[in-house]
């Protein structure tokens, strides 16, 4: 009995060891997603702000990573903007919903009213 509690200690310590190694591939993976999106925003052309606000889930650490080193590499190589076609669409659907009218009391509100009515 008094072999098998440090055999089994030493098993517990290995498992939970392995598992650091899969939470820090997620960590990986969502900082290297961070950095991407903030590199695809400076080469799109687009503000760190709007980059921001459009992406409140990622990291603003892991955007701004990605956006200072797209910037660098394009202005060591002399490269132009890309504007995405995305903003030819109008603005995000957030924005839709809150500039929309009531449509239900506006049609009856400026329909003209008849002579005899």
């Amino acid at each position: 009995m008094s072999r098998l509690r440090p055999l089994a200690g030493l098993f517990f310590v290995v498992t939970a060891l392995s598992g650091c190694d899969q939470v820090n591939t997620l960590l990986n993976k969502q900082q290297a997603n961070g950095k991407a999106i903030g590199a695809a925003c400076r080469h799109s052309g687009r503000a760190l702000e709007d980059c921001f606000s459009r992406n409140p889930k990622i990291a603003k650490s892991d955007i701004f990573a990605g956006w200072k080193e797209m910037n660098e590499y394009m202005l060591a190589r002399k490269m132009d903007v890309v504007p995405s076609s995305s903003e030819d669409c109008g603005p995000d659907p957030e924005e839709k919903k809150k500039a929309a009218p009531d449509q239900h009391n506006t049609s009856a509100a400026s329909a003209p009213a008849k002579d005899g009515e």
